[in-house]
């Protein structure tokens, strides 16, 4: 099987996934990642993600979702979190990957659809964007944080939805993060700020 087959696999599973939570975000992200294999696609140059040493951890869980990931993960083109703006120390232990989007293997130019690896005990400070996000946690536990609300826990199959300009935060303790992201609205990330 091909990397576009597994993706499409994938996407398949994450797409049906994503239809238990009945937000209008969620229904837009599943939907292009059901109708991708009619976007145009190419794969990028494969770039490791700074904290690639979490990834064989990661893939320790043997569930199905989890091995699908596997097959071509190290394949994609990860990039440090947070346009720039982030300090170094932090950037090197958040990655970020495109699957659907402007500047992902799948083309669409009106939502944006990647994986964040976040590493343990990392605090991702608070930040905001004119994007609407949601996350569905894939793997490890980490606690969120919106406006001035306190942290609370998320654990794998939660989401976690941010409204467009909303405050949030997010952070891993004894394990590492991998995260579902979409982004929907406002999607050029030029209002990304710390």
């Amino acid at each position: 099987m091909q990397i576009d087959d597994k993706l499409m696999h994938l996407f398949a599973i994450l797409g049906e996934l994503l239809k238990k939570n009945k937000s209008i975000i969620a229904t837009d992200i599943s939907n292009a990642m059901l109708e991708a294999k009619n976007m145009p696609w190419s794969i990028k140059p494969s770039v490791s993600p700074s904290n690639s040493k979490f990834f064989n951890t990661l893939f320790e869980d043997k569930t199905n979702l989890m091995q699908w990931f596997a097959h071509f993960a190290n394949r994609l083109h990860w990039r440090q979190a947070g346009f720039g703006k982030l300090p170094a120390n932090i950037s090197q232990e958040i990655s970020v990957t495109e699957l659907i989007g402007p500047d992902g293997v799948f083309e669409n130019p009106n939502v944006r659809i990647g994986l964040l690896l976040q590493s343990p005990k990392i605090h991702y400070p608070r930040h905001w964007h004119t994007a609407e996000e949601l996350y569905y946690i894939i793997s490890g536990t980490a606690t969120w944080a919106t406006d001035d609300e306190k942290e609370k826990p998320c654990q794998p199959g939660n989401f976690v939805h941010h409204m467009s300009g909303q405050v949030h935060n997010m952070t891993t303790y004894s394990e590492p993060l991998l995260a579902l992201w979409g982004w929907t609205g406002d999607i050029d990330g030029a209002s990304y700020s710390i």
